[in-house]
């Protein structure tokens, strides 16, 4: 990655961090009176490509648009990797669901990702998980024969997403770059955390937990198998422990409600992700704008969703996410 190259590339990315959305913007997106009307603020705000009032259609365009800047700009994307990582293991679902219960899954796929859709549906159709890199080809084999065996979609789910949660972490650790093995590390460990409320709110196994967790380098696997095993408040003890992630503060917002939780994790990422602006020289301001535009694109769907439910603007306008601005 050239000196140059990246700085060619971050003057580019501060015209474009001038046009984030404001809590003012949000605001006034927020008080459309029907889900026409936030289209049309949308599509006024060049959000989207398509003169369309079909809201999800204009967010799934505006990631493209995303993907596409940074692809088009990003001067090494091996940076992205474990962010891409997502869409490669969402699409294996999406494909080995499809492929065997016969159904059309095309509008259920994520672009861009780093491994093609073809391969995929290759791997599938022909059990080849040798095709498949590395980082899936364990986890995708092992969701591939429980669900073929025992129809048992949930587990198959987990079976992937802790192999998402294992290669993320793996590739951030490779990648060597401290502030996204921070951003990664983050996810990584609140999404174990989820997977293993969920579980002990079911009721889940010790087999179950140690399939559907991970390592993650906060807590141990093997304390955080035990602690669902007893129940929810002892995982947000557990939780509370990890205190350079905010893990105290995580818990009282999972005991005032999920959805409070759920908002606590996505804010606390682009906490982190902030520090990318200060960065002079580096992938990092990219990567920050990258999840400072994933996270508007979040509060954007949530605003849709609370006007299409007739949800009060006030109730809507707390469920949004912190802005990277």
């Amino acid at each position: 990655m050239s000196v140059k190259s990246v700085g060619f590339a971050i003057g580019n990315l501060r015209a474009r961090e001038n046009r984030l959305l404001k809590v003012a913007d949000l605001n006034t997106l927020s008080a459309a009176k029907s889900t026409d009307e936030l289209a049309k603020m949308l599509t006024d705000k060049g959000i989207g490509s398509s003169d369309t009032k079909d809201v999800p259609l204009l967010l799934s365009e505006e990631t493209q648009k995303l993907w596409e800047y940074i692809t088009e700009n990003a001067p090494d994307m091996s940076a992205f990797a474990p962010f891409l990582y997502e869409n490669d293991f969402h699409n294996f679902k999406a494909v080995l669901k499809g492929v065997v219960r016969g159904a059309d899954y095309s509008s259920l796929l994520i672009l861009p990702a780093t491994v093609e859709v073809a391969l995929l549906e290759r791997t599938v159709k022909e059990k080849r998980f040798d095709l498949l890199p590395e980082f899936m080809r364990a986890p995708a084999e092992e969701a591939y024969s429980v669900f073929t065996k025992t129809g048992d979609s949930q587990l198959a789910d987990c079976i992937l997403d802790a192999g998402l949660m294992t290669a993320q972490l793996k590739k951030a650790k490779e990648i060597g770059n401290a502030v996204i093995l921070k951003l990664i590390t983050v996810t990584v460990f609140y999404n174990n955390i989820k997977a293993a409320l969920r579980a002990a709110k079911a009721n889940k196994t010790a087999a179950f937990l140690d399939t559907a967790l991970t390592e993650t380098g906060v807590v141990s696997k093997k304390a955080m198998v035990s602690a669902a095993l007893v129940g929810e408040e002892k995982l947000l003890e557990l939780m509370s422990k990890a205190v350079e992630l905010g893990g105290a503060d995580a818990a009282e917002a999972y005991r005032r409600s999920p959805a409070e939780f759920e908002k606590f994790v996505d804010d606390r990422v682009i906490t982190a992700a902030k520090k990318c602006k200060y960065i002079t020289v580096g992938i990092e301001p990219i990567v920050g704008y990258m999840l400072a535009r994933k996270a508007e694109i979040t509060d954007l769907r949530i605003i849709y969703s609370g006007i299409k439910t007739g949800q009060p603007t006030e109730k809507t306008r707390e469920r949004l996410r912190e802005l990277y601005g």
